[in-house]
């Protein structure tokens, strides 16, 4: 018994026009395209576009000077054309884009005939009639209502008109016209469409961009452009570009477009070719430089498609750590992008070494390596100039002998000494240590968590000595980081206030202990509502005595008339012309972490200091003073003034002598 064999092919039911109105979105943007091709592909070179505003709708009436319709009946033939045999192998037209019009009625109206189609007519229900008329149009006019206003429809033509051959009127008004690839750095022709290559093209750029350009019709569709094209920026410095690709399509019978309203690329395998010979073209631009930064593999890509590349210049970041929260201004100076003029002084830094901050503090504050530190830079791997390039690729803080882990966990005082141990590796060579000293280590993994240690007579220990960078702004710019967690956080700007109130208060008790951490934290304490009632009432002095309680602290003012307010008793004050201290110790009774120091008068010109009764606080006082630097001259009359019982003095270029002792040279 045989076999039956049954045979299928593809083919058109006629119910598909019945469902023609599903085809087409019925935008104008749509709209005005289909028109505009019509009359381009009729040979026309202007467009003539009169919108007249009825209620809600908008009348539309577009005359071009073209060939004109020979047979009514191609317009409604879905799938069918009557172009020429030219225009048909350059264009592939498929004999859908009228539909496009099907939701309204149009009227056509070429030579001395007219039609008027009706959607029943576009669906295959009704016919319309073909009438001969007195009013000849040399070209063709086709009008149509459209559920629009005036201003979207004019917006809408006129981007589709920018990258149209035509030119196109509305209400006698010429609309602009563009060329899609002005700009380019570089132009090629490939299977008739034409590809510019440039950073930023001069019309209708934006990003995303609608990349590919045919005849008008702008579509999106990306095609990879390798970054590393190498440019100057307007003050002449050299830097990275990124190019982007257009196409400007001429012939479509080469690429194709999706029916029906052509608005994506048909992905089949002429376009994987095309974008393989677009790539190629990208690396002949490439070759056609003074020089590039390609990735390596970008470099050997293009060596594989036939283009030979010289290797990348080498343009490198010179390395900073990195600040925690990146709105931080960097403290140590920005990166800059530069390009490497000697290689032999390069040394590059891994990006995940440790304790990045601690080492760039090491070298802002005496620690010294050989060479330029420039960031990494993997994208180069692979070029021989770059694979040569010593590395630093490991570091690790040791303190008193320990490491920090064990240091920390041991719980020990200030250390005396810090380094940082760093590990150099370059390709056939041995690998090299380095041992850089370090002032401060900070734990860069400790995110809004100051920790931190610094060796033992440290810069910020002693204020006659300069400090090699404010240690409040390292500690800052290496461990703030603001949250913005479900939106219920403060602003950036009040998390880095607190923080950085944090910070200070932190700093100051742990190098010049907690009475100066005390007296920060008592001169914020006023807040700024106060401040006008202490204007108003001329308030001179605040005083807290200690309560009965821990938390308990009562508060008593002196106003300008020195009239008590409270149980306020009257203080001795001496004035001291300060003619009797050393002049070192002038600029030092101005810091706010003065030991005894309380306030300043006449507008900084004089300070307030008390004299304790207590002889155990005296007696740590007077030390504190003499470490911070103050003269022997200054604790000689602060003990004077003690056996006086004098609890306050007041020095000041215009003050008081002193009996039985003699000015110094201050």
């Amino acid at each position: 018994m045989g076999k039956t064999v049954e045979r299928v092919r593809g083919r058109v039911s006629p119910a598909i026009l019945d469902k023609v109105n599903r085809l087409f979105r019925n935008d104008d943007a749509g709209v005005w395209v289909e028109l505009l091709q019509n009359a381009r592909r009729a040979g026309a070179t202007t467009a003539q576009v009169h919108i007249e505003e009825l209620k809600g709708d908008c009348k539309v009436s577009v005359t071009d000077d073209g060939s004109g319709i020979g047979n009514f009946q191609s317009l409604l033939t879905l799938g069918d054309s009557e172009w020429n045999a030219e225009l048909s192998a350059l264009e592939d037209p498929a004999g859908m884009g009228f539909f496009s019009l099907c939701h309204s009625e149009v009227e056509v109206h070429s030579g001395h005939r007219r039609a008027i189609v009706t959607p029943e007519v576009f669906l295959g229900r009704h016919d319309a009639e073909v009438v001969d008329v007195a009013e000849n149009v040399p070209g063709t006019t086709v009008r149509v209502t459209r559920p629009s206003s005036k201003a979207h429809l004019i917006a809408e033509l006129e981007r589709v008109a920018e990258f149209c051959p035509l030119t196109v009127t509305v209400d006698e008004r010429a609309l602009s016209r563009h060329e899609f690839l002005e700009g380019a750095e570089y132009r090629e022709w490939i299977d008739g469409v034409e590809i510019g290559i440039a950073p930023a093209f001069r019309w209708g750029w934006n990003w995303p961009d609608a990349n590919w350009n045919f005849h008008g019709a702008r579509i999106r569709r990306p095609v990879a452009c390798p970054d590393g094209w190498l440019t100057r920026d307007n003050h002449g410095r050299l830097v990275r570009a990124q190019l982007h690709v257009r196409f400007d399509v001429r012939n479509t019978s080469a690429v194709k477009l999706q029916l029906p309203d052509r608005r994506a690329i048909v992905e089949d395998d002429f376009f994987r070719s095309f974008q393989k010979r677009a790539l190629t073209a990208v690396y002949r631009f490439f070759a056609s430089q003074e020089r590039h930064v390609l990735a390596f593999t970008n470099w050997s890509e293009a060596r594989d498609l036939g283009i030979t590349l010289p290797e990348a210049a080498p343009l490198l970041t010179t390395w900073h750590a990195t600040p925690r929260d990146e709105f931080l201004d960097q403290i140590f100076g920005e990166p800059q992008t530069e390009l490497v003029r000697d290689a032999s002084k390069v040394l590059l830094v891994d990006d995940d070494i440790a304790d990045p901050h601690t080492l760039e503090a090491a070298l802002h504050s005496g620690a010294s390596i050989e060479g330029t530190l420039y960031q990494e830079h993997a994208p180069f791997a692979g070029y021989s100039w770059y694979d040569e390039m010593p590395r630093l690729s490991q570091t690790s803080v040791i303190i008193d002998g320990a490491t920090g882990a064990e240091w920390k966990q041991a719980g020990r005082q200030r250390p005396q000494r810090i380094e940082i141990e760093a590990v150099i590796r370059q390709h056939g060579r041995p690998e090299s240590k380095l041992s850089l000293p370090a002032l401060i280590h900070v734990d860069s993994e400790a995110i809004n968590e100051p920790t931190f240690t610094a060796v033992a007579g440290s810069p910020w220990d002693d204020n006659e000595l300069p400090e090699p960078f404010p240690v409040v702004d390292f500690l800052m710019w290496s461990t703030f980081s603001a949250s913005d967690a479900f939106g219920e956080c403060d602003s950036w700007e009040t998390q880095r206030e607190q923080y950085q109130d944090a910070i200070e208060r932190i700093v100051n008790e742990y190098f010049l202990g907690p009475r100066a951490a005390l007296l920060l934290l008592l001169r914020g304490a006023i807040p700024w509502e106060a401040h006008d009632y202490l204007d108003q009432l001329g308030v001179s002095e605040i005083r807290l005595t200690r309560g009965q309680t821990r938390l308990a602290w009562d508060v008593t003012i002196r106003d300008r008339d020195s009239r008590p307010s409270g149980d306020f008793d009257s203080y001795l004050v001496a004035d001291v012309n300060t003619g009797y201290l050393e002049e070192t110790d002038l600029p030092l009774l101005k810091r706010s972490d003065c030991p005894t120091r309380f306030a300043v008068t006449d507008d900084g010109a004089g300070t307030l200091h008390w004299v304790s009764e207590d002889d155990q606080v005296f007696r740590e006082e007077m030390e504190q003073a003499a470490q911070f630097g103050l003269s022997e001259r200054f604790r000689l009359i602060m003990n004077r003034l003690r056996t006086a019982k004098i609890p306050y003095v007041r020095f000041d270029g215009n003050g008081g002598e002193i009996e039985g002792m003699e000015r110094s040279e201050a």
